[in-house]
């Protein structure tokens, strides 16, 4: 899982928000195609989001309203990687894997967090970088979250910001 699989931030600009997204793509496209929704790369824990008939259970009984994320099958998987890579400063999801990685810094306050079309209310303190495109359903709560004004045929999507 280990390994330098997407472009270093510095020789592509880091500055450049589009660039940042695009890294941020990169990584979850990783995750989403190993087995365990988990992708390390360098410092970046990217965690995906839903994948399979109990990731659809999870999202159901444990967000947002009716029991904790950190009892999903998701969570504990990242959470497994993050405890055995004490390295990884900043986390990265996907739906889902948004809302793990809102918990997972939640119990650890020097990780920063980037999530796109995270299903999650929070009112308060916002936490973490979030992203959402207009009329995503999963995300539309979350009023933390920039809205990207991009029109997409697909509005739950974590690809082109």
């Amino acid at each position: 899982m280990k390994g330098r699989l997407i472009p270093d931030a510095k020789t592509i600009g880091f500055n450049n928000n589009n660039n940042f997204h695009k890294l941020n793509e990169i990584g979850l496209n990783n995750a989403y195609n190993n087995h365990n929704k988990i992708h390390v790369d360098n410092d970046t824990l990217y965690i995906a989001g839903t994948s399979d008939l109990k990731d659809v259970y999870d999202d159901v009984t444990k967000i947002p309203f009716y029991g904790s994320v950190m009892d999903s099958t998701r969570y504990n998987q990242a959470k497994t990687v993050l405890d055995s890579n004490p390295h990884i400063k900043n986390l990265v999801g996907h739906s889902l894997g948004g809302s793990v990685a809102l918990e997972l810094q939640k119990h650890n306050q020097k990780m920063t967090s980037t999530t796109y079309g995270a299903p999650i209310l929070q009112i308060g303190t916002k936490q973490g970088n979030r992203y959402r495109f207009p009329f995503d359903p999963i995300s539309y709560l979350d009023n933390g979250a920039i809205t990207i004004n991009k029109l997409r045929l697909n509005p739950h999507s974590y690809s082109n910001y």
